[in-house]
């Protein structure tokens, strides 16, 4: 980030009054009083642990340069406080100047189930035509993308942001920020539905991510999904990309799968088209290869090279991550869990186990709102359908999951102890494990439990 502290008060208050602020040029922007060091300016954020106006005075004695406050605080008469109504929308006003004086092409990813895994797949792919900057991990809300923002350099080729949406007026607050040169929604699922009400509204309030591209920007949008295609068509006429319509312009489909878990996938750009291994084999998976060779080939890259970089892309952690220990294949996709992604999670898993024995370790799907009971006994036919070794479950929603489990048992766990002793009792020498729940349900401990478990025994890597 390249700003003075003129700027940022002028962005903020229309005026600047603070002494020589036109000449002191801010370090970077912080959130966390620990953080910040001599030439920060420092938001005090109100989130629900803490009040970041608690930290003005020790943030301005770390060498601050300025604190924005929405509260009046008597204690910093005299000193750099910029006051402003609301600090979570002042920070995203700062992101959004800045974007504008920065000449990177943003390229914004939304999508219900798998957005930060195209987001990792495109700025790995990209970064072979040029620097790339990227929000990390999933900071993809109000604060994580103003932030995310402000630590470019400004000197890149591309940012390259993922945008996550909870509630009908987020993408309303997000597109402004992020004023994409492109835009790419990859799918959409029963996410969030506590917010966002229905599958409809989900694919209207995603979409609407295209009305805010800069003239001569692109939408970029998945066919798959009829609903989300028709909000598009709403909107603009988007590039389209497809796993399942051969026809269409950017495609890719799973051509089969190795033994180590990975897939062979066919990418279609135009009328040339190329074969890939990728690091894991689901079908779902060649939806994101489709839609990050239409993004990088509209960007000006051409089909070989995409591929290339493709071939050496790493999967994220906690996103469908496979571990081999022996003859084990332990697969963490423990970061969060809605139907769409738990379904398509479920599927991959089985095809990797083929005739291994595959144990499904899942957790509660949540923010689903009324659906939450429908979505669960649906799980539990998903169960059924899949017939694994095991399945054990943790979470709130094991009854409505069990109900539907036609005789598959499914043992309820409270902790990882648990579940490795249910582990040791099934005696299996090899196995296919998937990990899988919502955030809160911390299914990596359990992943980390087993980990460590076979380890110990096999003298395996440790993940």
């Amino acid at each position: 980030m390249k700003l003075t502290l003129c700027e940022l008060e002028e962005q903020l208050m229309g005026s600047s009054d603070l002494p020589s602020a036109a000449d002191i040029e801010i370090a970077a922007v912080r959130i966390d009083s620990r953080l910040v060091k001599k030439g920060d300016v420092f938001f005090c954020i109100e989130g629900e642990n803490f009040d970041g106006h608690n930290f003005a005075e020790q943030a301005l004695e770390s060498g601050a340069v300025a604190v924005v406050v929405s509260q009046f605080m008597p204690e910093l008469e005299g000193k750099p406080a910029i006051m402003v109504r609301d600090t979570v929308q002042a920070l995203g006003r700062v992101a959004a100047y800045w974007r504008r004086k920065s000449n990177a092409r943003m390229i914004a990813v939304t999508g219900s189930a798998g957005k930060t895994t195209v987001k990792e797949m495109l700025a790995h792919v990209l970064s072979a035509s040029g620097s790339v900057h990227k929000n990390f991990m999933n900071r993809n809300n109000q604060i994580g993308l103003p932030l995310s923002m402000l630590e470019a350099t400004g000197d890149e080729t591309y940012w390259v942001m993922e945008l996550g949406i909870s509630q009908p007026h987020d993408m309303g607050e997000l597109g402004p920020i992020a004023q994409p040169d492109m835009a790419i929604v990859h799918n959409i699922g029963p996410a969030h539905l506590e917010g966002l009400g229905s599958l409809e509204n989900v694919a209207v309030q995603k979409s609407s991510l295209f009305k805010y591209i800069r003239p001569e920007g692109k939408a970029l949008c998945c066919k798959d999904h009829e609903l989300l295609w028709n909000a598009a068509n709403e909107i603009c006429t988007p590039v389209v990309f497809s796993s399942q319509d051969e026809n269409a312009e950017y495609y890719s489909t799973l051509l089969h799968t190795l033994p180590n878990g990975s897939g062979r996938f066919l990418l279609k750009a135009g009328n040339e088209s190329t074969e890939v291994v990728l690091p894991t084999c689901g079908e779902h998976f060649a939806e994101n290869a489709a839609a990050v060779t239409c993004a990088a080939h509209q960007l000006g890259m051409e089909l070989v090279e995409i591929a290339e970089k493709l071939a050496t892309v790493e999967m994220p952690k906690q996103r469908f991550h496979c571990h081999t220990h022996g003859a084990w294949t332990l697969i963490d996709d423990s970061y969060n869990a809605n139907p769409l992604s738990m379904n398509r999670a479920i599927d991959t898993a089985k095809r990797i186990a083929d005739e291994r024995p595959l144990v499904l370790v899942l957790g509660d799907m949540l923010e689903l709102g009324e659906e939450a009971g429908c979505a669960h006994c649906n799980l539990g036919s998903k169960i059924a359908d899949t017939k694994p070794e095991a399945a054990f479950y943790h979470g709130q929603h094991y009854s409505e999951v069990a109900s539907k489990t036609n005789g598959c048992t499914l043992v309820p766990v409270n902790k990882p102890e648990e579940f490795l002793n249910g582990m040791h009792e099934l005696g299996l020498s090899d196995a296919v494990v998937l990990f899988k729940g919502s955030r809160s349900c911390r299914m990596e401990d359990y992943f980390h439990a087993l980990s460590n478990d076979i380890n110990g025994e096999t003298g395996g890597n440790k993940a």
